[in-house]
């Protein structure tokens, strides 16, 4: 993975604001760490058996220092030299020192430098490649000192802990911005999904919508062209609006767990004088939860073709949150009276009692109707997300009055 490989498109980023934060660090640790090696081995070199060669292993350090502040892509390979340079450079303090200095518990000649080869590593591969380089560098120690000291083994650990804590902070940058780039993604194809919904409504839409009405007006034989165009007029509107096809009916949503997307099914319900409007995001619930909403939906529309008079149009809205769901079924017709409400059960006619508050009831739900003679309807459907009816129990509706807030027809 390189620093300065191709940048993304969409965040402009070639990596995660840290890990360049990272790299830049570590430009500047390495020489700093080389010259401080340079400088405690020149405290001791008068000690050493073989000064020579901790001059060779930190020209050697210092070389490569200075080169990755010029060359600037940063891959495994070139983290696999870096901790190379310090193994050598801690096997070949068995060269430079004396044994009974080795075994005193005296620095290696790379000292803190192989620190850093740890540290690139978990920037460069994330905690993985973090951990393994941690892990050569300690067997490296143990090698080298023979018999471990306190020193030795508190120093093994917070390499560990370098490599680890670093690469998991890598790891997490990373998954931030690669999720980023999915948000950005979706973004575009919303962008992408609303300009070509303003495309199709304004023509295609528009079109179709006027074929079918055209249609039912003049019948006969143009009253089966008016059914094709209202059925492919509610296929392209789902489409655009990013619902899908309603006739999926079985969706693995949560976790293979086969549920509904009620979006699906009541966008199936839409029609020149009948708009529905979902949530952007899936509304995943139990199969009989969903029909059974559904089928309450379509009641209560169908109360709108029979009682809110010519030319009345509804609009169904779908609100979905963590604790449940609330679909709102609005028209306006010419309305009614509460008293006609009231009075609807007694009639016989039981579409409100039995086809609406029955099943959302049944559920676990409630019901209310807001309606005045000339202003419309409005129906609200409140149903928890944990609601799970038994239909093979449910008692028939009874044919009284509702109790609670006033019906429509």
């Amino acid at each position: 993975m390189g620093v300065l490989g191709p940048s993304s498109v969409r965040s402009g980023r070639r990596e995660p604001v840290v890990v360049e934060s990272f790299h830049r660090g570590l430009d500047v640790f390495r020489p700093l760490a080389a010259l401080y090696a340079a400088w405690l081995a020149w405290q001791r070199h008068e000690t050493m058996v073989r000064p020579w060669v901790a001059a060779v292993v930190i020209a050697v350090m210092l070389v490569w220092s200075l080169a990755l502040l010029a060359y600037r892509r940063r891959s495994v390979r070139l983290v696999v030299v870096e901790v190379s340079i310090a193994v050598v450079g801690i096997f070949a303090t068995m060269l430079a020192e004396t044994p009974e200095a080795i075994a005193a518990g005296q620095f290696t000649i790379p000292t803190i430098w192989a620190a850093g080869s740890v540290a690139g590593g978990a920037v460069v591969a994330g905690a993985r490649g973090g951990l393994i380089a941690a892990g050569v560098i300690a067997v490296a120690d143990l090698i080298e000192v023979g018999t471990p000291t306190q020193a030795t083994v508190h120093n093994i650990v917070l390499l560990f802990l370098l490599g680890g804590l670093v690469g998991l902070a890598v790891d997490l940058a990373r998954t931030g911005l690669e999720r980023e780039e999915q948000v950005l993604l979706e973004r575009e194809r919303l962008h992408e999904r609303e300009r070509i919904a303003r495309v199709v409504h304004d023509g295609v839409l528009q079109s179709l919508a006027y074929i079918h009405r055209r249609g039912d007006e003049i019948g006969g034989p143009a009253a089966e062209l008016s059914v094709i165009a209202a059925e492919q007029e509610r296929s392209l509107r789902r489409f655009v609006s990013g619902t899908g096809a309603p006739d999926v009916a079985d969706v693995d949503l949560r976790g293979g767990d086969v549920e509904l997307d009620l979006r699906r099914l009541l966008t199936a319900h839409e029609r020149p004088d009948v708009s529905v409007s979902v949530p952007a995001d899936p509304v995943a619930l139990d199969p009989l939860v969903a029909r059974e909403v559904d089928a309450a939906v379509a009641a209560a529309l169908d109360n709108v073709d029979r009682h809110a008079g010519p030319g009345a149009r509804a609009w169904v809205l779908l609100e979905g949150g963590s604790g449940g769901l609330e679909v709102t079924i609005r028209d306006d017709g010419v309305g009614a009276e509460p008293a006609d409400l009231l009075g609807a059960a007694d009639r016989g006619r039981l579409g409100v009692s039995s086809s609406i508050r029955g099943r959302i009831e049944d559920l676990g739900g409630s019901v209310t109707w807001t309606t005045r003679p000339g202003g419309g309807c409005v129906v609200r459907m409140t149903v928890p997300r944990a609601a799970s009816p038994d239909t093979a129990g449910r008692t028939p509706p009874r044919a009284t009055a509702p109790q609670s807030t006033p019906e429509r027809r």
